[in-house]
């Protein structure tokens, strides 16, 4: 995500052969090296819990979420202890210094979904913002989990993005055209509030104000379903993302709420949809 051929060894042997009778050598050119692959770590999603690692060394990090549940789930990585996470009160504005990471946004029921991002050392946890059928967040259900991240030593980068895009108020701004492929998206969040990014391919004939009325309301078969995306991030966050996209209609969509009224950003004008060729 490499066929193998036999290989004539002696091959080697019978150029340094020729080459020494020549009295001549080349300095062989000299290969970059190659940075080590992000972390991976798989989570298991289900009503309404997370099965992840308890602890994991610094660095870049991807997140692969497993949703087992029936519902949709999404995992964003908080930079706060689950202790202090349950002492904040939800129904006030989000502390200045809140930092949240992203993470893979929307898998639906038997679905995954990734996003790689850089963790420093510290107390996190993760937790699911997505509402249930009694219309609360699963984590005030207890979808969440504690994660401790140590001081690690890898050299790992993220992987190099063909396409960017910058979310900020109220637009999401691609560097270039999404065509049909293979895919590396780098999500930066410009501010100057949080976003995220729902990534949906949308059924055909239908748009992504269709499936933002189903989000909504859940009632019936989803126009459409979430691919990877970014959860919400705080300004200055950063997640990349890995996408296979086939020709059709494709939708962008922030349901964070705005500091300002607590109207979802998409009634802001934060919602896109894509054609893909």
């Amino acid at each position: 995500m490499h066929n193998s051929r036999s290989v004539d060894f002696r091959f080697p042997v019978i150029a340094l052969a020729l080459l020494g009778a020549c009295g001549k050598t080349e300095k062989p050119a000299e290969q970059a090296a190659v940075p080590p692959a992000p972390n991976l770590v798989h989570v298991t999603a289900a009503e309404y819990s997370f099965q992840a690692a308890d602890t994991l060394p610094s660095g870049v990090t991807t997140f692969h979420l497993m949703n087992q549940g029936k519902q949709i789930h999404h995992m964003v990585v908080v930079k706060m202890s689950s202790a202090d996470f349950q002492k904040m009160d939800m129904n006030a504005p989000p502390p200045a210094d809140l930092v949240v990471l992203g993470g893979p946004n929307a898998a639906p029921p038997g679905g995954t979904a990734e996003a790689t991002l850089d963790l420093a050392p510290g107390s996190y946890t993760l937790v699911c913002f997505v509402p249930g059928p009694d219309g609360k967040p699963h984590f005030m259900n207890g979808m969440m989990h504690g994660l401790t991240v140590t001081q690690g030593n890898s050299a790992a980068v993220a992987p190099a993005a063909d396409i960017t895009v910058k979310l900020s108020d109220y637009t999401f701004e691609l560097s270039t055209s999404l065509t049909a492929g293979h895919h590396v998206i780098r999500i930066e969040n410009a501010g100057p509030q949080m976003h995220e990014m729902v990534f949906v391919k949308l059924d055909a004939g239908k748009k992504i104000q269709d499936f933002v009325q189903w989000a909504l309301k859940p009632n019936g078969p989803p126009p459409g379903m979430p691919i990877n995306g970014a959860a919400p991030m705080t300004v200055g966050s950063v997640n990349t993302v890995s996408v296979d996209l086939t020709p059709g209609e494709y939708g962008l969509v922030c349901f964070i709420g705005d500091l300002k009224d607590q109207k979802p950003h998409l009634m802001h004008g934060m919602i896109k949809q894509l054609t893909v060729n």
